[in-house]
């Protein structure tokens, strides 16, 4: 039923009672006044100075006692009282009801243009905002609330759009380069043993690029699998961080640091360990030869931890600070590549740091670098 229908009947329905128990105590206070109006008696007039006989038997004055009213005429007045009383009570019934369909109809007018707008909304139209009434009330409360939902939806799309389109790129790519080699292989009939090994190279280089690629795919996608969580000691996950890492650690020629005290924090021990493993890779990988990596972790209070991850390494330019967390975005492509980097990254850090209900920031280092700043729960 719609609303306004809906409020119509309501009102009827109030209206009805109202009006139906307001009639029956008029009439039964108009029948009482009537019947004590019959039993009135009237003393005939007499001249001033006249004496009253009393009647010894009533104690009343005596003559004759006549009603105001004949029993016939009061019984016909009460008759038509309650006609009246009631064809007036239709009346207000009626015309309330048709009064508050009308008046509903105007309330409710900026609701029926929401609506009509809101059934106009697609994919397309997602980032036009809504017509905000001027009627300062819930409606337009309502709407204005629908346009940061609009907005959040537009950005999510446009998000999805920018991942797909990328997605398809960086799959694409090792492709293209995979049957291209290929192609000219096949062209020659003869071939050396070092042609053979040259293919073989780039099959095999190009092969482990898709499979990291399609791995971090999966790993956004299956990450709300991993939903256990518990009590972690972070000394553990980065000491074993660095370990793993020692080997790159060696080749890049950078010294590494670890300042941590016995802050616990809570959440999921896997997802946790793959974005500290992250940022820490990151700070070796990018920086410079013979450069610096430190990791500090204090408690800022009973429910909170900072880690950072400073380095020395290349830095990253202000322009493109907040845009590093997006899906598949580089701020150099082509050293990225070279690295072995697939983009996605710092993208699925965010998402875990998000995930355990924390935040992640970037600054310049003071010493040139980059600075990753973590605050996570140490609480439920």
């Amino acid at each position: 039923m719609p609303i306004r229908l809906r409020l119509t009947v309501i009102t009827v329905a109030l209206l009805t009672v109202c009006c139906v128990g307001l009639t029956l105590i008029l009439n039964l206070s108009a029948n009482r006044m009537a019947t004590i109006i019959d039993a009135t008696i009237v003393i005939p007039a007499r001249e001033v100075g006249e004496e009253i006989e009393f009647n010894e038997s009533t104690q009343s004055p005596a003559g004759r006692m006549t009603p105001t009213v004949s029993s016939l005429a009061s019984q016909k007045a009460k008759m038509d009282f309650r006609i009246e009383s009631i064809i007036y009570m239709l009346l207000v019934i009626v015309g309330g009801g048709f009064l508050t369909y009308y008046l509903s109809g105007k309330a409710l007018k900026p609701l029926d243009i929401l609506n009509s707008q809101v059934k106009n909304i697609n994919v397309h139209n997602l980032s036009e905002p809504l017509s905000i009434p001027p009627t300062n009330d819930e409606i337009a409360e309502l709407t204005l609330t629908f346009n940061k939902m609009k907005d959040k939806l537009d950005n999510f799309f446009m998000i999805q759009r920018r991942f797909s389109a990328s997605a398809a790129h960086e799959l694409r790519t090792p492709l293209a380069v995979l049957q291209t080699k290929i192609d000219v292989f096949k062209k020659k009939q003869a071939h050396t043993n070092e042609e053979y090994d040259a293919l073989i190279s780039v099959i095999e280089k190009q092969t482990k690029r898709l499979r990291g690629l399609v791995g971090s795919l999966l790993d956004m996608t299956n990450m709300e699998e991993n939903s256990e969580q518990n009590s972690i000691y972070v000394k553990n996950i980065l000491q074993d961080i660095i370990f793993e890492l020692s080997h790159i650690i060696k080749d890049k020629n950078v010294t590494i640091t670890l300042n941590c005290d016995n802050s616990v924090v809570f959440g999921n021990i896997d997802l946790l360990y793959r974005a500290f493993y992250n940022l820490v890779e990151n700070g070796i990988k990018y920086n410079i030869e013979g450069g610096t990596v430190e990791v500090i972790v204090n408690r800022l209070n009973n429910e909170q931890v900072s880690i950072k991850i400073i380095d020395t390494g290349i830095g990253i330019a202000d322009k493109y600070k907040q845009k590093i967390f997006e899906p598949f975005y580089r701020v150099e492509k082509s050293r990225s590549r070279q690295l072995g980097g697939t983009g996605l990254g710092l993208s699925t850090v965010n998402n875990i740091i998000k995930k355990h209900k924390g935040t992640i920031t970037v600054t310049d280092n003071e010493n040139g670098g980059t600075c990753f700043h973590v605050i996570i729960n140490s609480v439920k």
